[in-house]
């Protein structure tokens, strides 16, 4: 036994390197409510590095700071047999500490507690707490003892050599600490969870954990040949755009440029003030080159739409094209991204390293994304959830009937704002009707809609068209306006989803936000939801998890499975969307293809 003093308390623990006394160790904890489970690892990657210590905590008991490579893999039953057994596990960023385990083979069962996850759903969207004056904005461990315990916590012998065959003392003390100091922060955050009202949400989110962990250890696959043939595609088509703008803003850019010899430069494209200058030598109406003011001017002036296309082109070659393959992990050969469960405020998860939520939806980009030999991608998303949120929020009737009847509602609304019958509307008119529709159940202005139907759906939409849009929008659903302007007279700060997940704003908030936040929260809940059954649901068809992009759920099952996995996968999704939708029915479309890009 040892003893080691931090943040105010005593630290007892035991090194554990016999299998005999792993065995008698861990026995009691078998009936305790709760443990905390923490581990040090010989670094980051679950795919190459290896877990050196394992720390379980249990109230008054010594921590148990188990040495992994002093005892043999068939020694190691005990864990996994705690780990599948009836106590609530309180982990630190679980993700990273379950990703490690079921590498080992040591898979954790049953109900979680995350206090990473816990002081994000608190924090409901303020990103920082001030602490005796000093300010704290990050989700470490250290950060959250000095917010929700007040007391500074040691981190210096997390950079530590953990791979070395003798461990010290300071290095044994510290992790035994790191594991000890969970069960307090628990005690502390679980009623401030019950007074904010955020319980289920925690359960929620704690309830997803082993899905987004199977999700980044399992990855996609990327076809490296059919890759790189894009990105040569690309680079030519963004050469071609290059040369045929140059050949139309050099010679409109002014006179004044020249250089010492009278000569005039070369023009350059990543230059705002010379783009700027050539636009405006060409008669363009525009004060600066933002997106925002370029779109709504594409359509008169074919200097700005060629603008925009090698904007667009270049973007492609250097956020996707060039650099996706360095992600591809040289052990597994896929790419394994990382996940931020409460990426957005709304509490809309976000990925990175890489960012495969943005890789665009064209056909050309998601053919590379492909199964295993032997395996199917099956690919399922919600048919318009925000819409349907929305709907359901807002008590619009013509909306909400629409859904029961199973209307198609992009079409409605290309019919309603161009004053058609349903039977008229072309193609390109219900493209329009789309970017409207998710664009102004969020009070978008004229502008910004122009903008995000060119950018969304790739509809060029004049300033005056989307304001006639925007005019017939709200006359058409008068319960989406009636909720817009409810929110709008009360400007509230803080709103709540309808699974009661919070967020809240120091600042008067925008309008938008207001109306973002409910809506795009739900159908994250929703999304959760349907996330967190999916692994138990799924076990018999060994189909794995390997993705998801806000209301779509990727899968790779098995050819002789795919067909249970897709029923399964549809079934599970629909019922996560009813426990929180009670008059508008919801809708998965499911799909087996043989790349991401035929759904």
């Amino acid at each position: 036994m040892a003893n080691s003093t931090s943040c105010h308390t005593v630290v007892s623990y035991e090194l554990v390197e016999d299998g005999e006394r792993l065995v008698e160790i861990l026995k009691p904890l078998h009936a305790c409510s709760v443990i905390a489970v923490d581990t040090e690892t010989t670094g980051l990657d679950p795919m190459k590095d290896k877990i050196r210590l394992i720390q379980i905590a249990a109230e008054n008991y010594p921590v148990v700071v188990i040495d992994l490579f002093k005892l043999a893999r068939e020694k190691w039953a005990p864990l996994a047999e705690l780990f599948q057994g009836a106590p609530i596990k309180v982990f630190q960023n679980a993700k990273f500490d379950l990703k490690f385990l079921q590498q080992a083979g040591l898979s954790v069962v049953g109900k979680l507690f995350d206090t990473m996850i816990a002081a994000q759903l608190l924090d409901a969207g303020i990103r920082s707490r001030s602490v005796s004056g000093r300010e704290f904005h990050g989700y470490n461990l250290a950060a959250l003892v000095k917010v929700y315990l007040g007391e500074d916590l040691s981190k210096e012998q997390q950079r530590s050599d953990w791979s070395h065959p003798s461990l010290s003392p300071a290095q044994l003390e510290y992790a035994a600490r790191d594991a000890a100091i969970l069960l307090r922060l628990r005690e502390v955050m679980k009623p401030k969870l019950k007074n904010a009202r955020l319980v289920e949400t925690a359960r929620l989110e704690f309830g997803c954990l082993p899905a987004i962990a199977q999700m980044e250890l399992n990855g996609m696959l990327l076809d490296l040949s059919r890759w790189d043939d894009l990105r040569q595609e690309l680079e030519r088509s963004r050469d071609q755009l290059a040369n045929g703008l140059r050949k139309q803003l050099q010679p409109a850019l002014l006179s004044t440029q020249l250089d010492i010899l009278g000569n005039q430069p070369a023009l350059n494209l990543d230059s705002q003030q010379q783009v700027l200058e050539a636009l405006q030598q060409l008669g363009v109406p525009v004060r600066n080159t933002s997106k925002l003011s370029l779109v709504p001017l594409a359509e008169e002036h074919p200097s700005v739409r060629v603008l925009l296309d090698y904007r667009k082109a270049a973007k492609a070659v250097q956020a996707f094209a060039s650099s996706l393959p360095k992600h591809v992990h040289p052990v597994t050969g896929r790419i394994h991204p990382d996940y931020q469960q409460m990426g957005a405020a709304t509490g809309r998860m976000s990925c990175r390293n890489p960012n495969l939520q943005q890789i665009p939806r064209d056909k050309i980009f998601r053919s590379c994304f492909i199964p295993a030999p032997g395996y199917c991608l099956v690919v399922a998303d919600y048919s318009q959830i925000e819409l349907r949120v929305a709907a359901e929020l807002s008590g619009d009737r013509r909306m909400i009937e629409a859904y029961q009847n199973d209307e198609d509602l992009h079409q409605l609304t290309a019919a309603l704002i161009a004053g058609k019958s349903l039977d008229q509307v072309e193609k390109s008119e219900r493209q329009a009707a789309k970017a409207v529709n998710f664009g102004l159940i969020y009070a978008m202005g004229a502008k910004g809609l122009a903008e995000y139907a060119y950018n969304n759906y790739g509809v060029q939409m004049g300033l005056k068209q989307a304001e006639t849009f925007r005019k017939r929008y709200f006359e058409a659903y008068q319960g989406i306006a009636r909720w817009h302007g409810a929110i709008k007279r009360r400007l509230p700060r803080e709103m709540r989803t309808m699974g009661d997940r919070l967020r809240c704003w120091q600042d008067e908030p925008k309008l938008t936000e207001l109306l973002n936040t409910p809506v795009q929260g739900t159908a994250a809940d929703i999304t959760k939801a349907a996330l967190a059954k999916l692994p138990t649901a799924l076990q018999e068809t060994r189909a794995r998890l390997i993705g998801t992009v806000h209301d779509e759920i990727l899968l790779e099952a098995p050819e002789n499975t795919a067909n249970r996995a897709a029923n399964i996968l549809q079934q599970v999704m629909e019922q996560a969307g009813h426990q929180y939708l009670r008059k508008v029915p919801v809708k998965a479309e499911v799909a087996i293809v043989r790349s991401w890009a035929e759904k």
